[in-house]
């Protein structure tokens, strides 16, 4: 039975490493995985701060690894394997499976279908036959590791919204979903790309992702009008405040779209701001896209040299370290992006 140095939840909202045991034979349908590469997300400040997620839970859904054991059922994947874990577990049966919708998979019950425990030595992953994705030996894990959420979620807001060859967007917020939403509409063929972002760091990194021109946030609106005439195409909210939802919905043109993919955590409720309307444009939203395919997708944009995320791991720990590494991506210190964890 495999022990795992795992970080999880404490009672006071925080992080702590503790030992769980895994058995050596996983259950049918899943699979049991040694991380080898690991990192912090935005959401796990959302399950501490905010969502009703109880103390003791593992925590992390973002993770690459090695197939350790499968249980019964589990034929695509087997000991040995270097995998990507999806961060939501999918079935591939159930209607929204069938559908394309595999990130509201109702087998495992979405949104409740977060992987947890990947910030430890092991992880279990539910549905791994439709979750997990294989590596291909000429990938690195820190090139594939955010096809596992953050890529795709940021890639989604692209597709759905869904920007076309030419378009002008603005993506509000160049945290890691920005950044991922910035190079996919870069790799998608929009035209003018507009970061909206504040903090130095972030807005040099977002010219390195495909921005075209960088305006702060502060005046952010007034320089889209001034920037295209008229408004963007799309606008992406990437952040999950209020104020930036309003300020997306107010810098796109007459008929076009928000995106909107930000986590409102902190929020019970989100409020359109006078004077616009579903007649002036569209608002979608979108939920980490995810499974098997999906991943195998992102993976060839990285294979052909398309998309390169790996400016993004701006800081590493060892797995060990994790709750000093959540202290440095609370505290968005010393240009963090997102933290490598490794064992």
């Amino acid at each position: 039975m495999p022990n795992s140095n795992t970080c999880v939840k404490t009672a006071e909202g925080g992080v702590a490493m503790t030992t769980i045991p895994y058995p050596d034979q996983p259950g049918p349908g899943q699979a049991l995985i040694r991380t080898t590469l690991s990192t912090i997300c935005g959401s796990d400040i959302h399950v501490l701060d905010h969502l009703p997620v109880p103390p003791g839970v593992p925590m992390g859904h973002e993770a690459v690894g090695v197939v350790e054991a499968v249980g019964a059922g589990v034929t695509a994947f087997k000991p040995g394997d270097r995998v990507a874990s999806s961060c939501l577990t999918c079935c591939g049966t159930c209607r929204r499976c069938q559908e394309g919708e595999q990130q509201l998979c109702e087998t495992f019950g979405s949104p409740g279908n977060l992987i947890f425990g990947a910030q430890g030595e092991y992880y279990l992953v539910n549905g791994a036959q439709t979750t997990l994705a294989k590596i291909p030996d000429n990938l690195e894990d820190e090139q594939v590791l955010f096809v596992t959420d953050i890529m795709s979620t940021g890639f989604g807001a692209i597709e759905r919204a869904p920007v076309r060859p030419g378009d002008s967007v603005a993506i509000f917020a160049q945290g890691p979903v920005g950044l991922c939403a910035t190079a996919g509409a870069r790799t998608y063929g929009a035209g003018l790309i507009i970061a909206v972002e504040g903090v130095p760091e972030r807005a040099a990194m977002a010219k390195r992702m495909g921005a075209d021109v960088v305006v702060d946030p502060a005046n952010a609106v007034a320089e889209i009008q001034r920037l295209t005439g008229r408004g963007v195409d799309i606008a992406v909210e990437a952040l999950g405040h209020q104020a930036t939802f309003e300020n997306a919905c107010r810098s796109v043109r007459l008929g076009g779209t928000v995106s909107s993919v930000g986590v409102y955590g902190g929020y019970s409720e989100l409020q359109l701001p006078v004077g616009a309307s579903f007649y002036q444009f569209k608002l979608v939203t979108t939920f980490c896209p995810v499974g098997t395919a999906r991943q195998e997708r992102l993976m060839s944009l990285i294979a052909t040299g398309k998309v390169d995320l790996r400016p993004l791991l701006s800081h590493s720990f060892k797995i060990a370290e994790t709750p000093a590494a959540y202290d440095l991506f609370r505290k968005r210190e010393g240009g963090v992006l997102k933290i490598a964890l490794r064992p």
